[in-house]
């Protein structure tokens, strides 16, 4: 009697940490799914670097897929663009590469893969919203630095990216849609002036300890 006591009161014991090991596994998986991240709806959020393979792709230029990574493939598909437009071929997205791609994209230029000239348009924007653009955009930060990542949404944009060619050191700052183009605003708005500006934007666009 005393052993047959002794087996059931293990079985219990064993049955009963099961059950906390099943709640506790639970509790985490439940706690992991709560701290998911929703981007507002009304944000235009656009991958910087996916944009440009996705320009690079439509000019025959292939940087070997629109994965949203900046690999060897890719920079050798910018230096090939920017031989083919008489750029300097650093390999670098600075303001003229990526108003040119942006150009020869949206003209249906086939600038890697063809031969002869294909007139490029330009469009001109004369009041109301700003466009959405790398190109756009890139004209209201110092000539130099490189765009990253960029979120639009209600006139205002986000935009984080790295300081000159050497890429040593990161920017943040937000822009203002204003008569059709981008007024950078910097980080004021990061603090108490923040109203009205969605939150997608001031992540993007204050720096980590502001945002």
């Amino acid at each position: 009697m005393t052993i047959a006591a002794g087996v059931a009161a293990a079985v219990l014991v064993l049955a009963a940490c099961g059950k906390d090991k099943q709640e506790s596994s639970a509790s985490t998986t439940t706690a992991a799914a709560s701290g998911t991240t929703v981007v507002p709806s009304n944000a235009a959020t656009v991958r910087y670097d996916e944009q440009i393979q996705q320009w690079l792709t439509e000019v025959g230029c292939n940087p070997g897929g629109v994965d949203g990574v900046i690999g060897p493939h890719t920079e050798a598909a910018i230096v090939e663009f920017q031989q083919a437009e008489g750029l300097a071929a650093n390999g670098e997205m600075d303001a003229a590469t990526t108003k040119a791609l942006e150009a020869a994209a949206q003209a249906g230029k086939k600038v890697c893969s063809t031969t002869g000239t294909t007139a490029s348009t330009t469009t001109t924007t004369t009041g109301g919203q700003a466009p959405c653009t790398p190109t756009a955009l890139v004209a209201a930060i110092p000539q130099g630095d490189v765009i990253t990542g960029y979120v639009c949404a209600d006139g205002y944009a986000g935009v984080t990216g790295t300081v000159g060619s050497g890429a040593t050191s990161t920017f943040h700052v937000v822009l203002k849609s204003e008569n059709g183009a981008w007024t950078n605003l910097g980080d004021e708005p990061c603090g108490a002036a923040s109203a009205g500006i969605a939150p997608a934007v001031l992540e993007m666009g204050c720096p980590p300890e502001q945002g």
